[in-house]
């Protein structure tokens, strides 16, 4: 006889919902080195006490003298609200009969391509947006006066921004952009006199990693000023043209903020930290591999690598242990160790385990005793170092299948069908972004 919704439920328990979740744990790219936190949430939101500030009255008196003024720590509140990522699957009563005829083990079978895949898309939608989750979808390394119509490098998400770029225009508008500059957080003007702090996006170019802006003032930007080697985050900026165009981009703000937007945004969940009116103390250090004017990516490179890590260490007192980028980049970063006899052509490192093996290549990579993974999932053009203990995960509900009243199935109102999901309620937080970096510009192959 056909399987029944509750047995096929408890086959699903059994079989599936144990070492779907621990598959979910294990091939997380940032996740695995993140620490779940235990926090008190208030609904839906968590609050994370940070210090930022230490006390002012410490000085050195004469004898007799008047001691210093009296100050105090100083502390804020990060307000994260979680969000919700969600995989469905759903099948027909017809194949659930058929395939139940078979038995537990055809079922199970039939059904591995349902759940597990879907828990495989689950696992990569989290994957992407751990890294550009949110509105900040990269950085630029630019450093000059551009008329409108100018194109830009991006060590970012180019894909989500094309999407961005078509759902508004689809609502009737063009996709505005928000341009941050990383050593002060300011937004910076357009060239219309100095009234918005945007410019619109024409087009984008996946293969390139660019995008370029609109025509008139509302696609002129000066970054000229800029010290060089300041880098700027790229952000889908919360005011579009209108509200349909607003509408069309909210979608964004359901995400879980990636490392992206942790280390980009003016306002850190809720903390103002521009060097003007902010916790500065909050910033990051996100630095381009062009030092002189104009834009030109360059290739990775030892000193760059050193630089970027002495920078963090001069702001924070700290340093990253970790460094993640694009496997292109580790191709190019691995050719940094090749020996060139003089008139040969270039000798790879090799390590002869045995006298009958020769293994070239590299059985693991780091710099300066810090592991470098990698991720297709990290864009090409750049590298992130960050500090693991910095970062928390903070769950509402933990990601597995959805049990309703003792049931994965469920029946579909109105249909001979039935449905399941997986769901994860959280979010990601950095509590020190001054401990992580970015370092973009660099050439792509």
């Amino acid at each position: 006889m056909a399987a029944t919704q509750s047995t096929l439920s408890a086959i699903l328990k059994e079989f599936y919902l144990g070492p779907v979740q621990e598959q979910l744990n294990n091939e997380m790219l940032i996740l695995q080195t993140m620490e779940k936190s235990t926090v008190d949430w208030n609904g839906r939101v968590a609050i994370i006490p940070l210090h930022v500030s230490r006390n002012t009255g410490v000085a050195i008196a004469a004898e007799g003298g008047t001691l210093p003024t009296a100050g105090q720590q100083g502390y804020e509140r990060l307000q994260v609200n979680a969000r919700f990522l969600y995989g469905r699957f759903q099948i027909t009563g017809p194949a659930m009969s058929a395939a139940g005829k078979g038995g537990a083990n055809s079922f199970i079978g039939w059904m591995d391509a349902e759940m597990n895949k879907l828990v495989t898309d689950v696992k990569n939608a989290a994957d992407e947006m751990m890294i550009s989750g949110g509105r900040c979808l990269g950085f630029i390394n630019s450093n000059a006066d551009n008329a409108a119509a100018a194109t830009y490098q991006i060590f970012g998400n180019v894909e989500a921004l094309e999407i961005a770029r078509g759902l508004v225009a689809a609502a009737g508008g063009e996709l505005r952009l928000q341009i941050v500059r990383m050593d002060t957080y300011a937004s910076i003007v357009n060239d219309n006199g100095g009234a918005n702090t945007f410019v619109t996006c024409a087009s984008t170019d996946a293969t390139g990693r660019t995008f370029t802006t609109g025509a008139g003032n509302a696609g002129a930007l000066d970054l000229s000023a800029l010290p060089a080697g300041t880098a700027c985050s790229v952000i889908v900026h919360p005011s579009q043209d209108d509200a349909a165009c607003d509408a069309a981009v909210a979608y964004l703000d359901n995400q879980p903020v990636g490392v992206f937007g942790n280390l980009g945004l003016p306002a850190h969940f809720g903390v103002d930290r521009t060097t003007a009116t902010g916790s500065a103390v909050l910033q990051t250090t996100a630095i381009t591999n062009n030092l002189a004017a104009g834009q030109a990516r360059t290739d990775i490179n030892l000193s760059r690598l050193q630089g970027t890590l002495d920078e963090v260490l001069v702001q924070s007192g700290h340093e990253p242990n970790v460094i993640y980028m694009n496997p292109v980049q580790r191709q190019m970063y691995s050719a940094l160790f090749q020996l060139t006899a003089a008139g040969t052509s270039a000798v790879m490192n090799v390590s002869g385990e045995k006298s009958t093996h020769l293994n070239g290549g590299f059985s693991g990579l780091s710099y300066g005793s810090l592991p470098i993974k990698t991720s297709r999932h990290v864009p090409n053009g750049g590298v992130i170092f960050l500090k693991t203990d910095t970062w928390k995960l903070l769950e509402l509900e933990s990601h597995a299948f959805a049990d309703i009243d003792g049931d994965v199935l469920i029946r579909v109102q109105n249909q001979d069908s039935y449905e399941g999901y997986y769901r994860w309620y959280y979010n990601t937080v950095c509590t020190n972004p001054n401990q992580n970096a970015i370092l973009c510009g660099l050439t792509l192959s």
